[in-house]
């Protein structure tokens, strides 16, 4: 069997993961093998701009990964998996801005 047959995702998992969705009630082995080879190629796809994109041609780090989620639109669906990495006091300060926001709007109502 050539490359084209081949797929490194283990297939129950992604049968797994695709039956966790309420509207899959049935997968046929062709869509089943096609889905897992989309996303093998996708996760492929994404590591190599990433790495491209890095400062360093032999390591691919979070930080390269969520800069390009960050930066490319087609990738924005991402980004609650693969958030930009913030200090614990930059959280701090967004949610005491948000707070602030909130009690803003509070009184103007």
């Amino acid at each position: 069997m050539d490359e084209r047959g081949k797929c490194e995702l283990p297939i129950s998992r992604v049968r797994t993961i695709m039956k966790s969705s309420p509207d899959v009630s049935n997968i046929n082995q062709e869509a089943l093998f096609l889905a897992a080879k989309a996303t093998e190629m996708f996760i492929q796809s994404l590591a190599q701009v990433s790495l491209e994109q890095s400062g360093d041609k032999n390591l691919l780090k979070y930080n390269d990964l969520a800069e390009i989620v960050d930066s490319i639109d087609t990738l924005q669906f991402l980004q609650d998996i693969i958030p930009k990495k913030i200090k614990a006091s930059e959280y701090f300060e967004m949610v005491k801005k948000w707070e602030e926001g909130d009690a803003e709007n509070e009184e103007d109502t």
